[in-house]
C-alpha cells in the first residue's frame, strides 16, 4: 500500500473499509493478503466492534503502520460499522470487506479493472470460496420478495471446474466482500442502521438496482472465506434475522404480496413456535413487536421514495431454481 500524505498526495483510488470482531487469528490472514495486493494505490480502513479480543485486535493492526484503525466503544453492527467507515475514507472506490476475508493478491487488482470499464455497473463482487474446502460458497445470488420468500445463490458447495468465467449480472450482492464507486455508498447512506446485521445487503442491493445501475459477480476477481465454526445461533442473532426480515418486506415488498407473507411468517410460524414444532416462541414475538413499533417508520420511508418491486430480473449466466426461504439467506459475517 502506498502511503499517502493529505498535504502532498491526492487522495487513493481505492479505500478498504474492513471490519472486525472478535476474530484476531482470522484478522491476521485478512489483512497480511491486503498487504500484498497487486494493486497499491489504495488505502485500508479496520473498523472494529467492541469484543472481548479488541486489545489484541489493536496490538495486530499497528503492525501496519499505513491501517487508519476505527475501533469504536459500542458494537454497532454491521451495518453501523460499515457505515462509520465507509464515511471517514476517500478513495474513488471503496471495497468492503471482513476480518474472515482472504483476498487473492489480484483480487482488487481485478474490481479497478472492471469497474473502469462498466461505468453502467454500480456494484461488483468477487466470486467467495470456502477457505479450508476450496469449494465455491457463493457465487452471486437471486431472490423474489413474493408472498413466499425465494433465493438462490449460485455455484453453493460446487467445485470451480470453470463454470463462472464472464462476468454476470445478479440481484444480490452478498455483504462479506463488495466493491462501489464512493458517490453510490455515499448517495445511498450506505446500508440501513436499523438493520444492524443479516439481511442489510439484500436491502442494499435492492436500492443498488433501483438506481437502474448493474449488480454484477466478476470471476476473476476471488477471495476465501474462513468456514465458521458449527454452533447454534444465539439468540440475539435470531432476533436481527427475523426482524429484518419483517422490515425488508416492509420497505420493498409489493403491497399485493404482503397478506400471504404476512401469514406465512407471522401467523404460521409464531403458531409453530408456541406448538413446539420449531423456533423460539419469545424471541419471535420480541422481533414483531420490534416491526410493530417500526412500522410507521418503514412505511414512511416507503412512501418516500423507496421504489417497490416484483421481481428484479437476473440475466445471470448462472441459472437455478429459486428456493423457498424461512429467512434471508447470506454468508455469515
Amino acid at each position: 500500500m502506498k502511503p499517502h500524505s493529505p498535504n502532498s498526495t491526492p487522495s487513493p483510488r481505492v479505500s478498504v473499509v474492513l471490519l472486525s470482531y472478535n476474530r484476531p487469528a482470522y484478522l491476521r490472514e485478512a489483512l497480511a493478503a491486503l498487504a500484498v495486493q497487486s494493486y497499491q494505490d489504495m488505502e485500508v480502513t479496520v473498523v472494529d466492534n467492541p469484543s472481548p479480543a479488541s486489545e489484541e485486535i489493536a496490538k495486530i493492526v499497528r503492525q501496519y503502520p499505513r491501517i487508519t484503525f476505527l475501533q469504536h466503544k459500542v458494537n454497532l453492527g454491521y451495518t453501523g460499522g460499515m457505515n462509520s467507515g465507509m464515511m471517514s475514507v476517500s478513495g474513488h472506490y471503496i471495497c468492503l470487506t471482513e476480518d474472515d476475508i482472504v483476498m487473492d493478491e489480484n483480487c482488487i487488482q481485478r474490481f479497478v479493472e472492471y469497474m473502469d470499464d462498466h461505468p453502467a455497473t454500480g456494484l461488483i463482487a468477487p466470486i467467495i470460496y470456502n477457505k479450508a474446502a476450496r469449494t465455491i460458497r457463493w457465487a452471486g445470488g437471486r431472490f423474489e420478495l413474493g408472498g413466499v420468500y425465494r433465493m438462490k445463490i449460485f455455484g453453493a458447495g460446487e467445485t470451480d471446474a470453470g463454470q463462472f468465467e464472464d462476468p454476470f449480472e445478479v440481484n444480490f450482492i452478498d455483504g462479506a466482500t463488495m466493491f462501489a464507486r464512493a458517490d453510490l455508498w455515499k448517495s445511498l447512506k450506505g446500508f440501513h442502521e436499523d438493520f444492524f446485521m443479516y439481511a442489510e445487503a439484500v436491502e442494499f442491493s435492492i436500492r443498488v438496482a433501483l438506481t437502474g445501475q448493474k449488480l454484477e459477480v466478476v470471476p476473476q476477481a476471488k477471495v476465501y472465506h474462513f468456514e465458521p465454526p458449527e454452533r447454534p445461533t444465539p439468540p440475539e442473532i435470531e432476533f436481527h434475522k427475523v426482524k429484518n426480515f419483517f422490515a425488508l418486506y416492509l420497505l420493498h415488498a409489493p403491497l399485493g404480496n404482503l397478506p400471504e407473507f404476512v401469514f406465512r411468517y407471522a401467523v404460521l410460524n409464531t403458531l409453530r413456535s408456541a406448538l413446539g414444532r420449531k423456533g423460539n416462541t419469545l424471541l419471535t414475538l420480541k422481533a414483531l413487536w420490534w416491526v410493530l413499533k417500526k412500522t410507521p417508520g418503514l412505511l414512511r420511508e416507503r412512501r418516500k421514495g423507496v421504489p417497490q418491486i416484483n421481481v428484479l430480473d437476473s440475466v445471470a449466466t448462472a441459472t437455478g431454481t429459486l428456493k423457498n426461504e424461512q429467512a434471508p439467506q447470506a454468508v455469515n459475517h
